[in-house]
């Protein structure tokens, strides 16, 4: 058990380890949050109208006074586009015979557990990204160039052919004028939608569909980067654990990848097999850049850090301080994180020396169990839990 001390205070051999003092900023009103999106949806819109009033002669022909009506439908069709978008990135994976985990639009989350079940959570935003659609390589399926091109490819041809069909129905479906500009604003929405995915850009650790096309195309290190990332995955959805992964398929993390987030992500996979080899060495090197890191790296990939980070403190460090600080930076996420955050409670539990805590965190964990998405991640979790249950039973044979 920890003494009041150890347990608030690390040991300054881990001080590398530990994560940064947490910002105490207010929290920005909601209509300056909402500000720059707004702006950016507006920006979007007329351009759109200008290149539209250029190209399109049934826009010449609308009266004036239907310009609102196209405005709303360009602005009320945006968020359908983007479940179109994530639709179509879905739809091309499945073809391709990928493993669908997890989709998300908005705050809202639709996830896939190890159980096959599927779940809705609220997840909060995502700065960076209005939607995804998370798809696993299974087997030698969706692992190819051409397999990643057509999942990429997917998003914005369903917003394009959306566009086309829209474009279509005004042209050739008589109806009124009011009717005839909304349509042509959801047309412009789909377009822009779709053409603004396909620009090459890095935004919030995420490259757009067009950054990862031309990555593919050009064969950059960021592209073998996230093939390399695409076979473990397919490993793990296999049920194959870290530590059993070919050392031929540990990515190596050399400078001259231009993703942070594919960068961070081959950091995270490479300290999972450090820590399942028990190898401390490599694992204090990758979690001593990983913690260095932390605060730059984009605000939705710092709670999967942080869940990784304390794993690794729980397996092979065993300070209580350490585990306690990362622990309280594992809120958020793009995918569900509580079963490992109810499991690192256990862990921290464990190290108190407190029974019955431990034993309603280890009950929380095996609720949560299901919602891990792949074999390997849930037999790992699985035997952490059989450690700490046999360290709730000693303790329980010991009173």
């Amino acid at each position: 058990m920890t003494t009041p001390d150890s347990a608030t205070t690390s040991h300054p051999q881990f001080a590398s380890l530990m994560p940064p003092a947490p910002e105490a900023s207010a929290k920005r009103p909601l209509w300056r949050r909402a500000l720059r999106p707004l702006a950016l949806f507006v920006a979007g819109g007329l351009f759109g109208v200008g290149v539209a009033r250029l190209g399109l002669p049934a826009l010449e022909a609308l009266p004036p006074g239907t310009g609102l009506a196209l405005l709303a439908g360009f602005f009320l069709s945006l968020w359908p586009h983007i479940v179109l978008h994530e639709a179509g990135h879905a739809l091309a994976g499945l073809s391709r015979g990928m493993h669908a985990i997890g989709f998300g639009v908005g705050p809202f989350r639709f996830e896939r557990g190890s159980d096959d079940r599927w779940r809705w959570r609220y997840g909060g935003g995502v700065r960076g990204i209005g939607g995804f659609a998370a798809l696993l390589p299974r087997g030698e399926r969706g692992l190819s160039r051409l397999d990643q091109t057509v999942f990429l490819l997917g998003g914005p041809l369903a917003n394009l052919v959306t566009a086309a069909l829209c474009l279509a129905l005004v042209a050739w479906v008589p109806m009124s004028t009011w009717w005839m500009a909304a349509g042509l604003g959801v047309a412009l929405g789909a377009a822009c939608m779709g053409l603004g995915n396909l620009v090459p850009l890095h935004r919030e650790g995420w490259r757009s569909d067009g950054r990862g096309l031309l990555d593919l195309a050009r064969r950059t290190p960021d592209a073998a980067l996230q093939l390399q990332i695409n076979q473990l995955m397919a490993l793990s959805l296999a049920d194959v654990r870290p530590r059993d992964w070919p050392a031929t398929s540990i990515p190596v993390v050399d400078g001259g990848v231009a993703s942070s987030g594919l960068e961070l992500t081959a950091r995270l996979l490479r300290l999972s097999h450090a820590s399942d080899c028990r190898d401390a060495d490599a694992a204090r090197e990758e979690a001593e850049a990983l913690a260095a890191a932390f605060p730059k790296a984009p605000a939705v990939f710092q709670p999967a850090i942080a869940v990784t980070l304390a794993s690794h403190a729980a397996l092979l460090v065993g300070d209580r301080a350490l585990l306690a600080a990362w622990r309280a930076r594992c809120e958020g996420g793009l995918m569900d994180l509580s079963p490992y955050r109810a499991w690192i409670d256990a862990e921290l539990a464990s190290l108190d020396g407190d029974a019955d805590a431990l034993a309603a965190h280890l009950q929380q964990a095996h609720a949560l169990a299901d919602r891990l998405p792949d074999a390997a991640s849930r037999r790992v979790f699985d035997e952490r839990l059989a450690v700490l249950a046999q360290t709730r039973d000693a303790a329980v044979v010991a009173i």
